[in-house]
Protein backbone atom coordinates (compact mmCIF):
# COMPACT_ATOMS: atom_id res chain seq x y z
CA UNK A 1 0.00 0.00 0.00
CA UNK A 2 2.52 2.37 0.68
CA UNK A 3 4.35 1.25 -2.71
CA UNK A 4 0.96 2.62 -4.40
CA UNK A 5 0.88 5.61 -2.38
CA UNK A 6 4.66 6.34 -3.38
CA UNK A 7 3.67 6.16 -7.18
CA UNK A 8 0.31 8.11 -6.56
CA UNK A 9 2.57 11.12 -5.17
CA UNK A 10 4.63 10.62 -7.92
CA UNK A 11 2.39 10.51 -11.01
CA UNK A 12 0.58 13.65 -9.19
CA UNK A 13 4.02 15.77 -9.10
CA UNK A 14 4.94 14.71 -12.49
CA UNK A 15 1.13 15.50 -13.85
CA UNK A 16 1.62 19.04 -12.09
CA UNK A 17 4.61 19.86 -13.60
CA UNK A 18 3.52 18.63 -17.10
CA UNK A 19 0.07 20.22 -17.29
CA UNK A 20 0.23 22.90 -14.36
CA UNK A 21 -1.60 24.01 -11.48
CA UNK A 22 -4.96 25.03 -12.90
CA UNK A 23 -5.08 21.95 -15.24
CA UNK A 24 -4.41 19.44 -12.55
CA UNK A 25 -6.63 20.50 -10.28
CA UNK A 26 -9.16 19.85 -13.08
CA UNK A 27 -7.36 16.36 -13.79
CA UNK A 28 -8.21 15.35 -9.96
CA UNK A 29 -11.46 16.90 -9.50
CA UNK A 30 -12.40 14.80 -12.38
CA UNK A 31 -11.48 11.63 -10.46
CA UNK A 32 -14.03 11.55 -7.35
CA UNK A 33 -11.27 9.95 -5.35
CA UNK A 34 -11.45 6.56 -7.85
CA UNK A 35 -8.99 4.26 -7.47
CA UNK A 36 -6.22 4.94 -9.29
CA UNK A 37 -4.09 1.31 -10.26
CA UNK A 38 -0.35 0.71 -10.99
CA UNK A 39 0.30 2.23 -14.23
CA UNK A 40 -0.24 -1.20 -16.62
CA UNK A 41 -3.67 -1.21 -14.71
CA UNK A 42 -4.14 2.87 -15.69
CA UNK A 43 -3.59 1.42 -19.51
CA UNK A 44 -5.59 -1.60 -19.41
CA UNK A 45 -8.26 0.37 -17.53
CA UNK A 46 -8.09 3.02 -20.05
CA UNK A 47 -8.14 0.32 -22.86
CA UNK A 48 -11.39 -1.42 -21.70
CA UNK A 49 -12.73 2.05 -21.07
CA UNK A 50 -12.05 2.89 -24.92
CA UNK A 51 -13.42 -0.48 -26.36
CA UNK A 52 -16.47 -0.07 -24.44
CA UNK A 53 -16.97 3.94 -25.74
CA UNK A 54 -16.71 5.07 -22.08
CA UNK A 55 -14.71 8.49 -23.10
CA UNK A 56 -14.51 10.44 -19.83
CA UNK A 57 -12.84 7.30 -17.73
CA UNK A 58 -10.35 6.52 -20.82
CA UNK A 59 -9.21 10.20 -20.19
CA UNK A 60 -8.82 9.75 -16.91
CA UNK A 61 -6.92 6.18 -17.20
CA UNK A 62 -5.36 7.22 -19.64
CA UNK A 63 -3.60 10.37 -18.37
CA UNK A 64 -3.13 8.68 -15.11
CA UNK A 65 -1.13 5.94 -17.04
CA UNK A 66 1.39 9.05 -18.74
CA UNK A 67 2.07 10.19 -15.75
CA UNK A 68 4.14 7.25 -14.78
CA UNK A 69 5.61 6.92 -18.27
CA UNK A 70 5.44 10.87 -19.43
CA UNK A 71 7.69 9.90 -22.69
CA UNK A 72 5.43 7.42 -24.20
CA UNK A 73 4.50 8.49 -27.37
CA UNK A 74 1.79 6.15 -27.43
CA UNK A 75 0.33 7.46 -24.30
CA UNK A 76 1.10 10.78 -24.60
CA UNK A 77 -1.10 10.23 -28.62
CA UNK A 78 -4.08 8.35 -26.47
CA UNK A 79 -3.96 10.77 -23.79
CA UNK A 80 -4.48 14.24 -26.24
CA UNK A 81 -7.41 12.08 -28.08
CA UNK A 82 -9.17 11.45 -24.92
CA UNK A 83 -8.85 14.64 -23.57
CA UNK A 84 -9.42 16.22 -26.57
CA UNK A 85 -12.66 14.14 -27.20
CA UNK A 86 -13.68 14.83 -23.53
CA UNK A 87 -13.94 18.48 -23.60
CA UNK A 88 -10.54 19.15 -22.03
CA UNK A 89 -8.96 20.95 -24.77
CA UNK A 90 -6.31 23.08 -22.80
CA UNK A 91 -4.92 20.17 -21.37
CA UNK A 92 -4.76 18.42 -24.82
CA UNK A 93 -2.82 21.44 -26.26
CA UNK A 94 -0.52 20.16 -23.94
CA UNK A 95 0.02 16.96 -24.45
CA UNK A 96 0.53 17.54 -28.54
CA UNK A 97 2.86 19.64 -27.84
CA UNK A 98 5.02 17.24 -25.77
CA UNK A 99 4.10 14.66 -28.71
CA UNK A 100 5.70 17.17 -30.93
CA UNK A 101 8.95 17.59 -29.51
CA UNK A 102 9.08 13.41 -29.77
CA UNK A 103 7.07 12.61 -33.35
CA UNK A 104 5.75 14.04 -35.90
CA UNK A 105 2.09 15.19 -35.25
CA UNK A 106 -1.19 13.70 -36.39
CA UNK A 107 -3.14 16.32 -38.28
CA UNK A 108 -6.05 16.55 -35.77
CA UNK A 109 -3.02 17.72 -33.24
CA UNK A 110 -1.77 19.94 -35.41
CA UNK A 111 -5.43 21.63 -35.93
CA UNK A 112 -5.50 21.71 -32.28
CA UNK A 113 -2.56 23.54 -31.60
CA UNK A 114 -4.49 25.89 -34.50
CA UNK A 115 -6.84 26.40 -32.85
CA UNK A 116 -5.18 27.50 -29.38
CA UNK A 117 -3.02 29.70 -31.43
CA UNK A 118 -5.90 31.45 -32.88
CA UNK A 119 -8.05 31.66 -29.13
CA UNK A 120 -4.83 33.18 -27.88
CA UNK A 121 -4.43 35.43 -30.76
CA UNK A 122 -1.58 33.75 -32.14
CA UNK A 123 -2.38 34.14 -35.98
CA UNK A 124 1.11 33.97 -37.10
CA UNK A 125 2.54 31.30 -35.20
CA UNK A 126 -1.38 29.43 -36.83
CA UNK A 127 -0.53 30.50 -40.49
CA UNK A 128 3.24 28.79 -40.25
CA UNK A 129 1.65 25.76 -38.42
CA UNK A 130 -1.08 25.99 -41.32
CA UNK A 131 1.77 26.16 -43.98
CA UNK A 132 3.28 23.17 -43.39
CA UNK A 133 0.38 21.24 -43.31
CA UNK A 134 -0.32 18.28 -45.92
CA UNK A 135 -4.05 18.66 -47.33
CA UNK A 136 -4.95 15.76 -48.05
CA UNK A 137 -8.32 13.71 -47.09
CA UNK A 138 -10.70 16.71 -45.07
CA UNK A 139 -7.69 18.53 -44.43
CA UNK A 140 -7.98 19.47 -48.40
CA UNK A 141 -10.63 22.15 -47.60
CA UNK A 142 -10.02 22.45 -43.67
CA UNK A 143 -6.24 23.79 -44.54
CA UNK A 144 -6.47 26.03 -46.66
CA UNK A 145 -9.82 27.73 -45.01
CA UNK A 146 -8.36 27.92 -41.74
CA UNK A 147 -5.42 29.83 -43.46
CA UNK A 148 -7.70 31.97 -45.05
CA UNK A 149 -9.46 32.89 -42.08
CA UNK A 150 -6.21 33.39 -39.97
CA UNK A 151 -4.54 35.61 -42.91
CA UNK A 152 -8.17 37.77 -42.87
CA UNK A 153 -7.52 38.02 -39.21
CA UNK A 154 -4.23 38.97 -39.39
CA UNK A 155 -5.25 42.13 -41.94
CA UNK A 156 -4.84 39.76 -45.30
CA UNK A 157 -8.21 39.83 -47.07
CA UNK A 158 -6.95 39.19 -50.34
CA UNK A 159 -4.09 36.10 -49.20
CA UNK A 160 -7.09 35.11 -47.64
CA UNK A 161 -8.88 35.27 -50.98
CA UNK A 162 -5.86 33.90 -53.25
CA UNK A 163 -5.90 31.05 -50.63
CA UNK A 164 -9.16 30.44 -51.21
CA UNK A 165 -8.57 29.76 -54.82
CA UNK A 166 -5.90 27.78 -54.78
CA UNK A 167 -8.58 25.40 -53.34
CA UNK A 168 -9.02 21.92 -55.12
CA UNK A 169 -11.16 22.10 -58.22
CA UNK A 170 -13.30 19.31 -57.17
CA UNK A 171 -16.97 21.14 -56.65
CA UNK A 172 -17.79 20.37 -53.27
CA UNK A 173 -14.50 21.46 -51.83
CA UNK A 174 -14.73 24.70 -54.55
CA UNK A 175 -18.36 25.44 -52.97
CA UNK A 176 -17.13 25.49 -49.61
CA UNK A 177 -14.36 27.69 -50.41
CA UNK A 178 -16.95 30.19 -51.87
CA UNK A 179 -19.30 30.11 -48.99
CA UNK A 180 -16.31 31.23 -46.40
CA UNK A 181 -15.49 33.53 -49.17
CA UNK A 182 -18.62 34.97 -48.59
CA UNK A 183 -18.34 34.93 -44.81
CA UNK A 184 -14.92 37.02 -45.06
CA UNK A 185 -17.00 40.12 -47.50
CA UNK A 186 -19.64 39.57 -45.31
CA UNK A 187 -17.43 40.26 -41.94
CA UNK A 188 -15.74 43.28 -43.94
CA UNK A 189 -18.79 44.61 -45.06
CA UNK A 190 -18.57 43.85 -48.31
CA UNK A 191 -22.18 43.56 -49.35
CA UNK A 192 -21.73 43.37 -53.38
CA UNK A 193 -18.54 40.50 -52.83
CA UNK A 194 -20.38 38.67 -50.41
CA UNK A 195 -23.66 38.71 -52.99
CA UNK A 196 -21.26 37.65 -55.79
CA UNK A 197 -19.58 35.09 -53.63
CA UNK A 198 -22.86 33.16 -52.31
CA UNK A 199 -24.43 33.34 -55.85
CA UNK A 200 -21.10 31.50 -57.07
CA UNK A 201 -21.45 29.00 -53.90
CA UNK A 202 -25.18 28.76 -54.92
CA UNK A 203 -24.18 27.56 -58.51
CA UNK A 204 -21.94 24.94 -57.48
CA UNK A 205 -23.13 23.57 -54.49
CA UNK A 206 -24.99 20.28 -54.84
CA UNK A 207 -28.82 20.43 -54.44
CA UNK A 208 -30.75 21.05 -52.19
CA UNK A 209 -28.30 22.87 -49.79
CA UNK A 210 -26.96 21.08 -46.80
CA UNK A 211 -28.74 22.96 -44.26
CA UNK A 212 -26.12 25.40 -42.66
CA UNK A 213 -25.31 26.71 -46.11
CA UNK A 214 -29.06 27.18 -46.67
CA UNK A 215 -28.94 28.77 -43.53
CA UNK A 216 -26.21 31.08 -44.53
CA UNK A 217 -26.52 32.21 -47.64
CA UNK A 218 -30.72 32.54 -47.40
CA UNK A 219 -30.21 34.22 -44.73
CA UNK A 220 -28.12 36.96 -46.50
CA UNK A 221 -30.02 37.22 -49.27
CA UNK A 222 -33.23 37.97 -47.20
CA UNK A 223 -31.33 40.61 -46.04
CA UNK A 224 -30.40 42.03 -48.73
CA UNK A 225 -33.55 42.45 -50.82
CA UNK A 226 -33.92 39.03 -52.23
CA UNK A 227 -36.36 37.25 -49.22
CA UNK A 228 -38.19 35.68 -51.77
CA UNK A 229 -35.17 33.84 -52.91
CA UNK A 230 -34.19 33.07 -49.67
CA UNK A 231 -38.12 31.70 -49.30
CA UNK A 232 -37.29 29.76 -52.35
CA UNK A 233 -33.79 27.75 -51.15
CA UNK A 234 -36.10 27.19 -48.05
CA UNK A 235 -39.11 25.39 -49.49
CA UNK A 236 -36.84 23.57 -51.97
CA UNK A 237 -34.93 22.28 -48.67
CA UNK A 238 -38.39 21.50 -46.63
CA UNK A 239 -39.70 19.10 -49.57
CA UNK A 240 -36.57 17.12 -49.19
CA UNK A 241 -36.27 16.99 -45.91
CA UNK A 242 -40.11 17.80 -44.36
CA UNK A 243 -39.49 17.05 -41.31
CA UNK A 244 -36.14 18.98 -40.15
CA UNK A 245 -36.67 21.02 -37.53
CA UNK A 246 -32.99 22.62 -37.87
CA UNK A 247 -35.40 24.34 -40.95
CA UNK A 248 -37.00 26.76 -37.87
CA UNK A 249 -33.28 27.86 -36.81
CA UNK A 250 -32.46 28.85 -40.89
CA UNK A 251 -35.98 30.40 -41.16
CA UNK A 252 -35.16 32.75 -38.34
CA UNK A 253 -32.27 34.43 -39.61
CA UNK A 254 -34.81 34.87 -42.95
CA UNK A 255 -37.62 35.95 -41.35
CA UNK A 256 -35.95 38.21 -38.48
CA UNK A 257 -32.77 40.03 -37.85
CA UNK A 258 -29.34 38.58 -38.90
CA UNK A 259 -25.98 39.10 -36.62
CA UNK A 260 -23.01 38.85 -39.26
CA UNK A 261 -22.20 35.09 -39.11
CA UNK A 262 -18.29 35.04 -38.43
CA UNK A 263 -16.81 38.50 -37.77
CA UNK A 264 -13.47 37.17 -37.15
CA UNK A 265 -10.49 34.29 -37.26
CA UNK A 266 -11.63 32.89 -33.90
CA UNK A 267 -15.70 32.41 -35.27
CA UNK A 268 -14.63 31.86 -38.76
CA UNK A 269 -12.23 28.86 -37.71
CA UNK A 270 -15.51 27.75 -35.11
CA UNK A 271 -18.19 27.59 -38.39
CA UNK A 272 -15.67 26.03 -40.17
CA UNK A 273 -15.08 23.03 -37.76
CA UNK A 274 -18.88 22.79 -36.61
CA UNK A 275 -19.16 22.24 -40.43
CA UNK A 276 -16.75 19.44 -40.14
CA UNK A 277 -18.18 18.13 -37.50
CA UNK A 278 -21.53 17.70 -38.79
CA UNK A 279 -19.99 16.05 -41.85
CA UNK A 280 -18.53 13.41 -39.49
CA UNK A 281 -21.13 12.77 -37.28
CA UNK A 282 -22.92 9.73 -38.84
CA UNK A 283 -19.80 7.88 -39.05
CA UNK A 284 -17.07 8.96 -37.12
CA UNK A 285 -17.58 9.65 -33.26
CA UNK A 286 -14.44 10.81 -32.35
CA UNK A 287 -13.74 13.07 -35.48
CA UNK A 288 -16.97 14.94 -34.94
CA UNK A 289 -16.44 15.39 -31.38
CA UNK A 290 -12.98 16.80 -31.75
CA UNK A 291 -14.07 19.34 -34.52
CA UNK A 292 -16.94 19.89 -32.82
CA UNK A 293 -15.12 20.62 -29.22
CA UNK A 294 -12.69 23.09 -30.90
CA UNK A 295 -15.44 24.77 -32.47
CA UNK A 296 -16.77 25.63 -29.02
CA UNK A 297 -13.03 25.94 -27.63
CA UNK A 298 -13.09 29.14 -30.10
CA UNK A 299 -16.73 30.19 -29.33
CA UNK A 300 -18.66 28.86 -26.67
CA UNK A 301 -22.17 30.68 -27.51
CA UNK A 302 -22.66 28.49 -30.43
CA UNK A 303 -26.15 27.37 -30.50
CA UNK A 304 -25.87 24.90 -33.41
CA UNK A 305 -22.16 23.23 -32.13
CA UNK A 306 -23.85 23.05 -28.61
CA UNK A 307 -26.81 21.32 -30.17
CA UNK A 308 -24.81 18.62 -32.42
CA UNK A 309 -22.47 18.19 -28.99
CA UNK A 310 -25.18 16.85 -26.85
CA UNK A 311 -26.62 14.56 -29.60
CA UNK A 312 -22.92 13.37 -29.72
CA UNK A 313 -22.66 12.84 -26.09
CA UNK A 314 -26.05 10.99 -26.51
CA UNK A 315 -25.61 8.34 -28.70
CA UNK A 316 -22.19 7.59 -26.25
CA UNK A 317 -24.92 7.20 -23.65
CA UNK A 318 -23.01 10.28 -21.79
CA UNK A 319 -27.21 10.80 -21.07
CA UNK A 320 -25.98 14.41 -18.10
CA UNK A 321 -23.88 15.93 -20.24
CA UNK A 322 -25.52 15.79 -23.13
CA UNK A 323 -28.78 17.07 -21.05
CA UNK A 324 -26.48 19.93 -20.00
CA UNK A 325 -26.23 20.82 -23.56
CA UNK A 326 -29.98 20.34 -24.48
CA UNK A 327 -30.50 22.60 -21.85
CA UNK A 328 -28.59 25.07 -22.74
CA UNK A 329 -29.96 25.49 -26.34
CA UNK A 330 -32.99 25.54 -25.24
CA UNK A 331 -32.86 28.33 -23.18
CA UNK A 332 -30.77 30.64 -25.23
CA UNK A 333 -31.84 29.76 -28.49
CA UNK A 334 -35.75 29.70 -29.47
CA UNK A 335 -35.88 28.41 -32.83
CA UNK A 336 -33.98 25.41 -31.60
CA UNK A 337 -35.76 25.13 -28.50
CA UNK A 338 -38.24 21.94 -29.37
CA UNK A 339 -35.62 20.16 -30.89
CA UNK A 340 -33.25 20.61 -28.02
CA UNK A 341 -36.53 19.51 -25.74
CA UNK A 342 -37.03 16.14 -27.96
CA UNK A 343 -33.72 15.61 -27.85
CA UNK A 344 -33.94 15.51 -23.77
CA UNK A 345 -36.83 13.37 -24.21
CA UNK A 346 -34.70 11.10 -26.49
CA UNK A 347 -32.40 10.90 -23.14
CA UNK A 348 -34.74 10.05 -21.04
CA UNK A 349 -36.06 7.08 -23.22
CA UNK A 350 -32.61 5.70 -23.44
CA UNK A 351 -32.41 5.71 -19.71
CA UNK A 352 -35.92 3.90 -19.62
CA UNK A 353 -37.61 6.87 -17.43
CA UNK A 354 -40.60 6.43 -20.01
CA UNK A 355 -42.71 8.29 -17.73
CA UNK A 356 -40.77 11.22 -17.71
CA UNK A 357 -40.54 11.11 -21.17
CA UNK A 358 -44.31 11.09 -21.42
CA UNK A 359 -44.32 14.27 -18.89
CA UNK A 360 -41.94 16.00 -20.77
CA UNK A 361 -43.47 15.02 -24.41
CA UNK A 362 -47.06 16.47 -23.15
CA UNK A 363 -45.66 19.53 -21.57
CA UNK A 364 -43.62 20.43 -25.15
CA UNK A 365 -46.97 19.87 -26.83
CA UNK A 366 -48.80 22.16 -25.13
CA UNK A 367 -46.06 24.85 -26.19
CA UNK A 368 -45.83 23.61 -29.36
CA UNK A 369 -50.16 22.79 -30.14
CA UNK A 370 -49.87 23.12 -34.07
CA UNK A 371 -46.45 20.77 -34.55
CA UNK A 372 -47.49 17.14 -35.62
CA UNK A 373 -43.77 16.07 -34.36
CA UNK A 374 -44.02 15.96 -30.77
CA UNK A 375 -47.34 14.11 -30.94
CA UNK A 376 -45.77 11.59 -33.22
CA UNK A 377 -42.59 11.05 -30.62
CA UNK A 378 -45.68 11.26 -27.73
CA UNK A 379 -47.82 8.34 -30.12
CA UNK A 380 -44.51 6.22 -30.86
CA UNK A 381 -43.31 6.19 -26.97
CA UNK A 382 -46.57 4.95 -25.94
CA UNK A 383 -47.07 2.22 -28.48
CA UNK A 384 -43.38 0.78 -27.79
CA UNK A 385 -44.78 0.53 -24.11
CA UNK A 386 -48.16 -1.28 -25.39
CA UNK A 387 -50.05 1.45 -24.15
CA UNK A 388 -52.02 1.44 -27.40
CA UNK A 389 -54.87 3.10 -26.36
CA UNK A 390 -53.04 6.33 -25.56
CA UNK A 391 -50.88 6.36 -28.36
CA UNK A 392 -54.10 5.94 -30.83
CA UNK A 393 -55.20 9.02 -29.37
CA UNK A 394 -51.98 10.62 -29.81
CA UNK A 395 -51.82 9.25 -33.60
CA UNK A 396 -55.04 10.70 -34.23
CA UNK A 397 -54.21 14.34 -32.86
CA UNK A 398 -51.16 14.17 -34.91
CA UNK A 399 -53.47 12.99 -38.30
CA UNK A 400 -55.56 15.69 -37.27
CA UNK A 401 -53.05 18.61 -37.91
CA UNK A 402 -52.02 17.06 -41.21
CA UNK A 403 -54.04 19.05 -44.41
CA UNK A 404 -52.78 16.96 -46.93
CA UNK A 405 -51.39 13.32 -46.57
CA UNK A 406 -48.46 12.75 -48.27
CA UNK A 407 -46.09 9.72 -48.63
CA UNK A 408 -43.60 10.24 -46.02
CA UNK A 409 -47.23 9.98 -43.62
CA UNK A 410 -47.64 6.33 -43.89
CA UNK A 411 -45.63 5.30 -40.73
CA UNK A 412 -48.34 7.54 -38.68
CA UNK A 413 -50.98 5.22 -40.46
CA UNK A 414 -49.60 2.34 -39.96
CA UNK A 415 -49.04 3.25 -36.22
CA UNK A 416 -52.48 4.14 -35.27
CA UNK A 417 -53.71 1.04 -37.12
CA UNK A 418 -51.01 -1.17 -34.90
CA UNK A 419 -52.40 0.25 -31.78
CA UNK A 420 -56.24 0.02 -32.69
CA UNK A 421 -55.41 -4.02 -34.09
CA UNK A 422 -54.29 -4.53 -30.57
CA UNK A 423 -56.77 -3.32 -28.71
CA UNK A 424 -59.64 -5.44 -30.82
CA UNK A 425 -60.49 -2.03 -33.38
CA UNK A 426 -60.01 -4.56 -36.40
CA UNK A 427 -61.95 -2.69 -38.65
CA UNK A 428 -60.64 0.67 -37.99
CA UNK A 429 -56.88 -0.80 -38.02
CA UNK A 430 -57.55 -2.33 -41.79
CA UNK A 431 -58.55 0.88 -42.86
CA UNK A 432 -55.31 2.23 -41.65
CA UNK A 433 -53.06 0.10 -42.86
CA UNK A 434 -55.08 0.21 -46.36
CA UNK A 435 -54.68 3.69 -46.62
CA UNK A 436 -50.95 3.35 -45.68
CA UNK A 437 -50.45 1.44 -48.57
CA UNK A 438 -52.46 3.88 -50.40
CA UNK A 439 -49.82 6.45 -49.45
CA UNK A 440 -47.11 4.44 -50.04
CA UNK A 441 -47.90 1.27 -52.11
CA UNK A 442 -44.28 -0.79 -51.63
CA UNK A 443 -44.06 -0.77 -47.94
CA UNK A 444 -42.72 -3.70 -46.76
CA UNK A 445 -43.72 -3.82 -43.51
CA UNK A 446 -47.25 -2.07 -44.19
CA UNK A 447 -47.48 -5.33 -47.19
CA UNK A 448 -46.49 -7.57 -44.26
CA UNK A 449 -48.58 -6.33 -40.94
CA UNK A 450 -51.78 -6.20 -43.29
CA UNK A 451 -50.89 -9.73 -45.08
CA UNK A 452 -50.39 -11.28 -41.76
CA UNK A 453 -53.24 -10.04 -40.11
CA UNK A 454 -55.74 -11.29 -43.01
CA UNK A 455 -53.66 -14.77 -42.63
CA UNK A 456 -54.03 -14.79 -38.95
CA UNK A 457 -57.54 -14.06 -39.68
CA UNK A 458 -58.53 -16.17 -42.06
CA UNK A 459 -59.52 -14.13 -44.13
CA UNK A 460 -58.81 -12.73 -47.63
CA UNK A 461 -55.92 -15.34 -48.05
CA UNK A 462 -54.96 -15.38 -51.75
CA UNK A 463 -54.68 -11.51 -51.75
CA UNK A 464 -52.71 -11.59 -48.23
CA UNK A 465 -50.61 -14.43 -49.84
CA UNK A 466 -50.12 -11.62 -52.99
CA UNK A 467 -49.17 -8.72 -50.41
CA UNK A 468 -46.33 -10.81 -48.25
CA UNK A 469 -45.13 -12.21 -51.78
CA UNK A 470 -44.39 -8.25 -52.76
CA UNK A 471 -42.70 -7.16 -49.21
CA UNK A 472 -40.75 -10.73 -49.84
CA UNK A 473 -39.32 -9.43 -52.64
CA UNK A 474 -38.51 -5.99 -51.23
CA UNK A 475 -36.93 -7.87 -47.90
CA UNK A 476 -35.85 -11.36 -49.27
CA UNK A 477 -33.36 -11.59 -46.23
CA UNK A 478 -35.96 -10.32 -43.40
CA UNK A 479 -36.85 -13.91 -41.58
CA UNK A 480 -40.49 -12.20 -39.96
CA UNK A 481 -41.26 -11.01 -43.59
CA UNK A 482 -40.45 -14.44 -44.95
CA UNK A 483 -42.68 -16.68 -42.26
CA UNK A 484 -45.43 -14.80 -43.05
CA UNK A 485 -45.29 -15.77 -46.69
CA UNK A 486 -44.68 -19.86 -45.30
CA UNK A 487 -47.74 -19.04 -42.46
CA UNK A 488 -50.01 -17.58 -45.80
CA UNK A 489 -49.30 -20.76 -47.54
CA UNK A 490 -49.96 -22.91 -43.93
CA UNK A 491 -53.21 -21.27 -44.06
CA UNK A 492 -54.08 -22.12 -47.54
CA UNK A 493 -52.96 -25.88 -47.09
CA UNK A 494 -50.28 -25.60 -48.93
CA UNK A 495 -48.28 -27.29 -46.62
CA UNK A 496 -44.99 -28.72 -48.71
CA UNK A 497 -44.59 -24.87 -49.89
CA UNK A 498 -45.01 -23.65 -46.41
CA UNK A 499 -42.32 -26.27 -45.43
CA UNK A 500 -39.94 -24.75 -48.14
CA UNK A 501 -40.60 -21.08 -47.35
CA UNK A 502 -40.88 -21.91 -43.76
CA UNK A 503 -37.52 -23.43 -43.75
CA UNK A 504 -36.14 -20.43 -45.63
CA UNK A 505 -37.42 -17.94 -42.56
CA UNK A 506 -35.77 -20.37 -39.90
CA UNK A 507 -32.52 -19.50 -41.91
CA UNK A 508 -32.59 -16.12 -42.10
CA UNK A 509 -33.76 -15.64 -38.25
CA UNK A 510 -32.95 -18.87 -36.43
CA UNK A 511 -33.42 -17.85 -32.84
CA UNK A 512 -36.92 -16.55 -33.69
CA UNK A 513 -39.32 -18.94 -31.49
CA UNK A 514 -42.48 -17.91 -33.82
CA UNK A 515 -40.89 -18.92 -36.94
CA UNK A 516 -39.53 -21.87 -35.48
CA UNK A 517 -43.40 -22.76 -34.09
CA UNK A 518 -44.56 -22.25 -37.47
CA UNK A 519 -41.96 -24.50 -39.45
CA UNK A 520 -43.04 -27.46 -36.74
CA UNK A 521 -46.41 -27.25 -37.58
CA UNK A 522 -45.60 -27.51 -40.92
CA UNK A 523 -43.71 -30.49 -40.56
CA UNK A 524 -46.12 -31.96 -38.20
CA UNK A 525 -48.69 -31.64 -41.40
CA UNK A 526 -46.32 -33.15 -43.86
CA UNK A 527 -46.01 -36.67 -41.24
CA UNK A 528 -42.50 -35.09 -40.77
CA UNK A 529 -43.82 -35.22 -36.66
CA UNK A 530 -40.26 -36.05 -35.13
CA UNK A 531 -38.71 -33.14 -36.46
CA UNK A 532 -41.98 -31.07 -35.65
CA UNK A 533 -41.62 -31.90 -31.88
CA UNK A 534 -37.80 -31.11 -32.41
CA UNK A 535 -39.07 -27.57 -33.53
CA UNK A 536 -41.81 -26.88 -30.53
CA UNK A 537 -38.96 -27.89 -28.28
CA UNK A 538 -36.80 -25.31 -30.19
CA UNK A 539 -39.10 -22.75 -29.80
CA UNK A 540 -39.92 -23.18 -26.60
CA UNK A 541 -36.14 -22.91 -25.37
CA UNK A 542 -36.34 -19.77 -27.13
CA UNK A 543 -39.81 -18.20 -26.12
CA UNK A 544 -40.42 -15.79 -23.65
CA UNK A 545 -43.95 -15.75 -23.94
CA UNK A 546 -46.38 -17.68 -21.54
CA UNK A 547 -49.22 -18.20 -24.17
CA UNK A 548 -46.88 -19.10 -26.43
CA UNK A 549 -44.93 -21.67 -24.54
CA UNK A 550 -48.71 -23.19 -22.89
CA UNK A 551 -49.66 -23.45 -26.62
CA UNK A 552 -46.11 -25.24 -27.45
CA UNK A 553 -46.16 -27.49 -24.42
CA UNK A 554 -49.64 -28.47 -25.52
CA UNK A 555 -48.41 -29.10 -28.84
CA UNK A 556 -45.41 -30.92 -28.04
CA UNK A 557 -47.56 -33.60 -26.23
CA UNK A 558 -50.49 -33.70 -28.50
CA UNK A 559 -49.77 -32.54 -31.73
CA UNK A 560 -52.09 -30.71 -34.32
CA UNK A 561 -55.63 -31.44 -35.31
CA UNK A 562 -56.27 -32.62 -39.24
CA UNK A 563 -57.34 -28.95 -39.44
CA UNK A 564 -54.00 -27.73 -38.31
CA UNK A 565 -55.02 -26.38 -35.01
CA UNK A 566 -53.32 -27.66 -31.59
CA UNK A 567 -55.09 -31.06 -30.14
CA UNK A 568 -56.04 -31.11 -26.74
CA UNK A 569 -55.92 -34.93 -26.67
CA UNK A 570 -53.43 -37.79 -28.76
CA UNK A 571 -54.15 -36.29 -32.49
CA UNK A 572 -53.42 -38.57 -35.33
CA UNK A 573 -50.54 -38.26 -36.88
CA UNK A 574 -51.32 -36.76 -40.95
CA UNK A 575 -49.06 -39.64 -41.72
CA UNK A 576 -50.67 -42.32 -40.43
CA UNK A 577 -53.59 -42.26 -43.14
CA UNK A 578 -50.63 -43.46 -45.28
CA UNK A 579 -49.97 -46.40 -43.67
CA UNK A 580 -47.26 -45.14 -40.94
CA UNK A 581 -47.16 -45.26 -37.40
CA UNK A 582 -47.99 -42.52 -35.15
CA UNK A 583 -45.87 -40.86 -33.10
CA UNK A 584 -46.46 -41.86 -29.72
CA UNK A 585 -47.19 -38.71 -26.90
CA UNK A 586 -44.78 -40.38 -24.46
CA UNK A 587 -41.59 -40.41 -27.45
CA UNK A 588 -42.35 -37.01 -28.20
CA UNK A 589 -41.95 -35.83 -25.29
CA UNK A 590 -38.77 -37.22 -24.39
CA UNK A 591 -37.62 -34.38 -26.98
CA UNK A 592 -38.46 -32.00 -24.44
CA UNK A 593 -35.88 -33.44 -22.37
CA UNK A 594 -33.29 -33.11 -25.10
CA UNK A 595 -32.93 -37.04 -25.87
CA UNK A 596 -33.16 -38.86 -29.12
CA UNK A 597 -36.11 -40.63 -29.62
Amino acid sequence: MRGFRLWLASAIAVTALVIGGHALHAWYAKRNAVWLPSPAGAYLTARYAEVNGDIEKAAVYYAAALAADPDNTLLLRRTFTFAAIDGDLASAAVYARRLEALEPLPSLAQLLLVTDAVRDGHLRQAERRLGHMARQGINAFIVPIALAWVRYGEGDPEGAFATLEMMDTNGSFKALGQLHRALIEEAMGDREGAQRSYDRFLALADQPLQLRGLQLAAGFLAHNGQKTRALDLARAYAERFPDSLLLDNALRDIDGPRATPASNAREGLAELFYGAASFLAYDDYQGASLFNRMALYLRPDFPLSELLMGQLLLDQGRFEQADDFFRKVRRSEKSLALLAGLEEVKSLRERQRVDDAVTALRKIISRYPGRVLPRLELADTLRVEGRFEESAKAYTDAIGLIRRPSERHWVIYFGRGVCLERTGHWEAAEADFVHALELKPDQPLVLNYLGYSWVDRGVRLREARTLIERAVALRPKDGAIIDSLGWAHFRLGEYDQAVKVLEWAVREQPNDPTINDHLGDAYWMVGRTREAVFQWNRALALSADDDLSRTLRAKIAWGLTPSGEPASEPARDPGQEQGNEPVPPAERNTLNGHTEP
